[in-house]
């Protein structure tokens, strides 16, 4: 096998050492979901560091398990020995270096690497050009769009909108990659109008300003998994003090379920790994959604707010009133 292979087959391989194709053995993947869940080490990314130092033969093996992890998975011993061209104890030798107690505890550590990464070993292909980069790059960000804008509940966006507009002060809480510049997004598109917006990604922090709110007082949340167990522990301590919760996340999600207002899209990725996140531009339509309607809502305040900004930016900063505001 081409040892610079590394991208997991989910068909029967090509031949390794003169065996059959391979079979589906449910005998041989009796692992249940509990067992792969407690294999924790990634076991691919230790058999690919140590591949260099290997012997010939358990370079063979590591080389067939980084190609087709699924195939080997399937394999039981019988039919492993002739697909990879190495004997039975060899297989065992192998497992033991890369720290297993056997074959079968072998292949239920690949089985728990597989369960959570398996869209990394096979990923979508590529594009081939900087135009089709562009292309998907401007399709996924359309999708999402026009996917959040058709699925949000503009019921749940009015009723968001005339909180924040009245509100005392707005907590944007948010963690993550995305999350945590998204909530500065949500204080750069409202302060702006004149409202009184406080961000933070810090889970401590977050609890703690949540038992410091009152009634007048806003929490909005952003999750992606909208599974977030402290950015929902700071939203029970918020609304136990009498705050309003808003929360930015995905359809069927425990925070959507929870917070007062569901500002819930139905947005999914489309498997491209490589890619940008989908979920990150339904967002900020949601959040340009949100802004956008306070500043109508709010519309002599808000001019007033922005007329001084921009005084003050053409002023000090750049004369040319066509610019934008910063924004």
């Amino acid at each position: 096998m081409d040892g610079r292979r590394r991208r997991a087959r989910t068909t029967d391989s090509p031949e390794l050492g003169g065996g059959g194709p391979a079979r589906d053995r449910g005998t041989d993947l009796s692992i249940s979901v509990e067992d792969a869940q407690s294999a924790a080490n990634d076991i691919l990314a230790a058999i690919l560091d140590r591949e260099p130092g290997l012997s010939k033969s358990h370079r063979k093996i590591a080389q067939a398990i980084l190609g087709y992890p699924r195939v080997f998975v399937e394999k039981p011993i019988e039919e492993l020995v002739p697909w990879i061209g190495v004997s039975a104890p060899t297989i065992t030798r192998f497992s033991r270096e890369v720290g297993c107690d056997g074959l079968r505890d072998l292949k239920l550590k690949i089985m728990g690497s597989m369960r959570v990464g398996l869209q990394y070993l096979e990923p979508q292909t590529p594009p081939a050009t900087l135009i089709e980069v562009g292309e998907r790059v401007a399709m996924r960000a359309q999708r999402a769009i026009v996917n959040a804008q058709k699925t949000l509940d503009l019921g749940a966006l009015e009723q968001a909108i005339e909180i924040i507009s009245r509100s005392r002060m707005i907590y944007a809480f948010g963690s993550g990659g995305v999350s945590s510049w998204l909530i500065e997004e949500v204080h750069n598109r409202l302060f702006r109008l004149g409202l009184h917006v406080s961000t933070s990604a810090d889970h401590q922090m977050q609890m703690m300003l949540a038992a410091t709110v009152g009634r007048g007082d806003v929490i909005f949340c952003s999750s992606l998994s909208g599974t977030n167990p402290e950015l929902m522990r700071a939203l029970r301590i918020g609304a136990d003090y009498g705050a309003q919760t808003i929360g930015l996340t995905v359809a069927g999600t425990p925070l959507a379920d929870m917070v007062n207002i569901s500002l819930a899209v139905n947005v999914a990725d489309d498997g491209d790994v490589l890619g940008p996140t989908s979920v990150r531009y339904a967002f900020l339509a949601v959040i340009d959604m949100l802004a956008y309607g306070a500043a109508v809502r709010s519309r002599p305040a808000a001019l007033e707010k922005l007329r001084r900004i921009k005084q003050q930016f053409t002023v000090h900063r750049d004369s040319d009133t066509s610019k934008p505001l910063a924004d």
